[in-house]
């Protein structure tokens, strides 16, 4: 019994973190800062580190650790660069 009330503990977190994904800020979000040559991204990982080489990054942290809500701003020093990693990397934006 106790692991069947894991498994539904388990579905009703994942149904909460599902509705709190569209609670991000409308000012955090990558369409916004693309005025300001800046876009959000999920993670670092898949990010080759070339393509950092002319951006800063800086960590947003929307929540505890445990949370999937952290995320990086990368600010790019010119629109042609902004557009490029957005065709490479649209996976990974939010």
């Amino acid at each position: 019994m106790k692991i069947l009330d894991n498994i539904s503990n388990l579905f009703s977190q994942n149904k909460n973190n599902s509705d709190k994904e569209d609670t991000i800020q409308e000012n955090l979000r990558s369409k916004e800062l693309e005025w300001k040559l800046a876009l959000l991204v999920r993670n670092m990982d898949d990010v080759e580190d070339i393509d950092l080489k002319f951006v800063s990054v800086s960590k947003i942290d929307m929540g505890t650790k445990k949370d999937l809500f952290t995320s990086y701003r990368l600010d790019f020093n010119g629109r042609e660069r902004l557009n490029q990693f957005k065709k490479k990397y649209k996976n990974i934006l939010l």
